[in-house]
Parts: structure tokens; sequence; C-alpha cells
């Protein structure tokens, strides 16, 4: 999946509705759920409130795809950027790159928009002898303020 000897050991999926997102004062305000920097890269979108949802469900899809337990993290820890080709990846910091540090744990992400809809989706992969046998059950999902 990601590599030689790396299992597959969670997977977040989120379906976002744009139009529900497009008008979430809060998502826009940095430092609460996206960095400065992903704002701008929003902003500078050719169809804004298409990146917006997009982004927005690939963070929830992360949330869904993480063993539950440790330290809490913010949302700001996982920035959303893209390669020179478009594709997205997440640049961790703070308690989350410590949490994924610890445990050997990597992230795939795959963001697709149509129809109005963004969805996006999550892989964390684990290999053997990267920390502890992550557990993937007891979860509980965060929702942004709207």
């Amino acid at each position: 999946m990601a590599g030689p000897g790396r299992q597959l050991t969670g997977l977040g999926h989120d379906l976002q509705l744009v139009a529900e997102v497009a008008g979430v004062r809060a998502l826009r305000e940095p430092g609460v759920f996206f960095t400065a920097g992903e704002l701008q890269r929003i902003a500078a979108a050719a169809s804004p409130d298409e990146r917006l949802a997009g982004a927005f469900a690939a963070k929830e899809a992360l949330f869904k795809a993480l063993p539950p337990g440790g330290r809490t993290w913010f949302w700001t820890d996982a920035e959303l950027v893209h390669d020179r080709h478009g594709a997205p990846s997440f640049r961790t910091g703070g308690a989350l790159a410590r949490r994924l540090a610890g445990r050997g744990l990597r992230l795939k992400v795959s963001i697709s928009h149509s129809g109005g809809f963004a969805s996006a989706v999550v892989f964390a992969t684990w290999r053997a002898g990267g920390g502890p046998v992550p557990r993937t059950t007891g979860r509980t999902v965060r929702h942004a303020p709207r």
C-alpha cells in the first residue's frame, strides 16, 4: 500500500456537499480548522468552495482513519498540501506528528469533486516494528462548528 512491509491499519472516508460548507464562516477563520496557508490556497483556487469542501472532507477522513487514543491534536496539526502535479498529502506537526511517528503510521489521501460533492479517502498504514499495533475501535467523530 505505502511501501514494502506496510499494513493498512486505518481507512477514513468523507463525502461533503459543497453548498453545505460554502457559507460556514468558522471554516474560513485561520487557525480554527485550516492553517493560514491552506486558506490562501483555497481562496486562490479556480473554485474555492469546491476546494474548501474537499479539504474539509480530507480532514474528516483523516480523523476517521486514525486509531483512537493518545493525546488530542488540533485540526491545524494536519495541513493539506499539494505537490507540483496537484496530488494532495498531509504535512503534519504538533501532537499529530508525534502520534504518527510514535506509532509508525503514514498517511495517504485522495480527494475527488463531482456533481456538487467532494469526497476524500485517507489510508493510514503501519510498519511492523514501528510501535504498538494500532487499535481501530472506540473512535468518536468530532465535527467543526457550523
